[in-house]
């Protein structure tokens, strides 16, 4: 019997060691979201869903700040305002001085939820996706991550060079695709269609949800000076979205005396390219980073 645990043992721990070497493989092509939790805490932080993930380049905030501005966003699925995302920002804020720059970005989805109770936190969407499921998020390789939100798919780690998708270090999601007028034209009706059709349906407005909004803000103040952005979208989206909720700025009114500001680019929807109509085409996003970070520069 003795013989045959240590024939075993020989046999099993290459095996497991080889596979462990070959998680720790996971870099920026893997999926959406794994590199952010494997860098170090962080001082300053962009937060949102995947309209700044996309739109908002740390090295452009960077030249005009003179600080490294960590983005920490990630999508309406993962990141909505709550419990679960306050509590991962609690994990990645480093905490060591109060001259923090925190870049918060808000939309009407990120404030709703698709509970049939909209206040049901328990139940709450992001619960169960990475921000929930991974409670350390400055591990590199982070195998909790790994093996909580791969899924199996553990081929994706070395297999997917050729994604149009590449998370850099600095947590910003760059997206590289067709942009010529047919590609973005379908990708645009596509989104739009889903986002009428299945998400106008869904998404209630949360008074939990805008109190942890709060609750963030004032966590945030604590460590720095928070600025407070509505990013741009195609018009239509727009449209949609004043359907979701019409009276938002009314809403965000009240939270902004919490804040140092508040800059909404609604009004500028029609100057930029998007690659689906709810996502910053990269040249765009490095336009709207640059007014924002100048806007900060103004205001700190």
């Amino acid at each position: 019997m003795k013989r045959f645990l240590k024939k075993s043992i020989v046999f099993i721990v290459p095996i497991i060691l080889t596979f462990i070497i070959y998680l720790g493989q996971a870099d920026g092509y893997t999926d959406p979201f794994y590199i952010r939790f494997t860098t170090p805490k962080q001082d300053n932080l962009i937060l949102g869903t995947s309209r700044a993930a996309q739109g908002l380049q740390p090295n452009i905030f960077k030249k005009i700040l003179k600080k490294d501005i960590y983005n920490y966003a990630f999508t309406v699925a993962h990141s909505p305002f709550g419990p679960t995302y306050l509590n991962s920002i609690k994990k990645k804020l480093s905490k060591k001085n109060q001259e923090n720059i925190f870049i918060v970005t808000v939309d009407p989805w990120s404030i709703s939820s698709t509970t049939k109770e909209p206040n049901d936190s328990l139940n709450f969407r992001e619960i169960k996706l990475c921000l929930g499921n991974t409670p350390i998020v400055n591990m590199k390789p982070n195998y909790w991550y790994i093996l909580n939100n791969l899924n199996d798919n553990f081929d994706k780690i070395l297999n997917n060079q050729n994604s149009s998708m590449f998370l850099h270090e600095n947590g910003w999601l760059e997206i590289s695709i067709k942009m010529d007028s047919i590609s973005v034209n379908q990708r645009i009706n596509k989104k739009i269609e889903f986002y009428r059709e299945q998400n106008l349906p869904k998404f209630k407005f949360s008074s939990l949800r805008l109190k942890y909004l709060k609750r963030t803000i004032t966590f945030l103040n604590q460590y720095g000076k928070v600025f407070l952005v509505r990013l741009p979208v195609h018009e239509e989206m727009f449209k949609i979205e004043e359907k979701l909720m019409p009276d938002f700025d009314e809403k965000i009114k009240k939270i902004i005396p919490l804040t140092e500001g508040y800059l909404n680019m609604i009004p500028q929807n029609n100057n930029y390219e998007f690659t689906d109509g709810n996502h910053l085409y990269k040249a765009s996003g490095k336009m709207v980073s640059k007014e924002i970070a100048e806007w900060i520069k103004k205001n700190q």
